[in-house]
């Protein structure tokens, strides 16, 4: 898989300042988790959204955890909003965030966290 330029994710709501909600399973940002630490994601590249002018909420009505990874631009029917963000993406992976479904569903998963693991206590 090559380098990922622009990521486009699904949200359920969204702040101006980059603040996102998906579904709530967490799917989405384990995704980018996964695509960083596989070295497919720069801190850098953009993400973005689309969703209907209705689905943009005050910022206080988001709460963004050290695992979320935040949008750098919001497509709607009335405008593109740039949310210049400042939050930090995360690194990789949060571990101790990963549900036993998810590794169940994505057996990967267990094999990425050993290798991920491994790697960074020969570091």
């Amino acid at each position: 898989m090559e380098l990922l330029d622009f990521v486009v994710v699904g949200c359920v709501a969204v702040s101006r300042d980059g603040g996102r909600t998906g579904k709530g399973g967490g799917f989405a940002d384990l995704e980018l988790g996964i695509f960083r630490e596989l070295g497919k994601l720069r801190p850098d590249t953009p993400i973005t959204t689309t969703v209907h002018s209705s689905q943009v909420v005050a910022q206080d009505e988001l709460v963004m955890m050290d695992h979320d990874s935040a949008l750098h631009a919001i497509a709607t029917e009335r405008e593109l909003i740039e949310t210049n963000t400042s939050r930090p993406q995360p690194d990789g992976v949060a571990w101790d965030k990963v549900q036993p479904d998810q590794y169940r569903d994505i057996p990967f998963l267990e094999e990425l966290r050993t290798r991920v693991l491994a790697k960074r206590k020969t570091a």
